[in-house]
Order: structure tokens, then C-alpha cells, then sequence
């Protein structure tokens, strides 16, 4: 997700850079729609940077994304522009069958083959780390994790 986050960034910025040159160098900033049009596009860009940024990485700790109660694992994905997040989805831990961990993506597999997906801000060794000390070794002997290849 890091590196989806990043090319997203690049093909933002350079699409910015080409509204504006159209916006500065042609009669297109006459037009009110246009003139609003390349404002929407710079807000989206400046959320694709920051996003890249470590400052995104240190609002969105992975202590605040991946959540234990009693006996569930809270779930809390990122979404859309800037720090905007989805409301957290709970699984049961008891009824956990596998995690996958990738590069900024966990996947929950519960035992009725019901996925879960949380997008979040760090790496998988992050992700895997902090996942050893939500759970137990007893819980973490239940449950299939694994590492995503890319």
C-alpha cells in the first residue's frame, strides 16, 4: 500500500503541474468551472503528498489502526483524503483463521472465510511486531499468519 501511496503521489503532482500550466498559459482561466476544477485537483494532490509524508505516519500510529478489547481485534482502516479512517471492524480472536500482513494492508480471515481488511500507515515488519504483543502465544499458535509476497 506504502508504494501504491507514493505512485499516486507522483501521477497527482505531475497531473497538478500540467493543470496549472494549462490554467496559467491559456484563456482556460477565464472559465469559473475550469478555475475549480484545478482547486479540487490541488486539494487531492496535496492529500496524495502528505500521505507519503512521515508527519501521516506519525498521526496515524499503528497503536491507533490495530486495537485489542477482551476478545476481539479491532480493525481500523485508513480512507480516503488526508487522516480520514472507516469506522473499525471487530473479529472475534477465538474465531480468527489467518492474517496475511503486507506492506501497509492486514487481511483477517475468520473461520466462516469472512475477510476483514484494514489499510494502514506502516510496514508489515510493523505490522507483524505489534500484532505479537496484542496477542498471546497461545492465540498466535491458533492462528495462520502470514507474510504477503509483493
Amino acid at each position: 500500500m506504502l508504494v501504491i501511496n507514493k505512485l499516486l503521489a507522483k501521477i497527482s503532482f505531475t497531473i497538478a503541474l500540467v493543470l496549472i500550466a494549462l490554467w496559467v498559459f491559456t484563456p482556460l482561466w477565464h472559465s469559473a468551472a475550469f478555475s475549480l476544477f484545478v482547486m479540487l485537483w490541488g486539494f487531492i494532490t496535496l492529500s496524495s503528498l502528505y500521505r507519503v509524508t512521515p508527519l501521516f505516519v506519525a498521526r496515524n500510529p499503528i497503536t491507533d489502526l490495530l486495537k485489542r478489547d477482551v476478545n476481539q481485534l479491532a480493525l481500523i482502516s485508513l480512507a480516503g483524503l488526508f487522516d480520514f479512517k472507516r469506522k473499525a471492524e471487530f473479529v472475534l480472536i477465538g474465531q480468527i483463521k489467518q492474517i496475511e500482513i503486507g506492506e501497509g494492508i492486514i487481511h483477517v480471515t475468520n473461520i466462516n472465510e469472512q475477510k476483514s481488511t484494514a489499510i494502514l500507515s506502516v510496514r508489515s515488519d510493523i505490522i507483524k511486531s505489534h500484532l505479537e504483543q496484542l496477542l498471546s502465544e497461545r492465540e498466535r499458535s491458533k492462528i495462520d499468519i502470514r507474510l504477503q509476497l509483493n
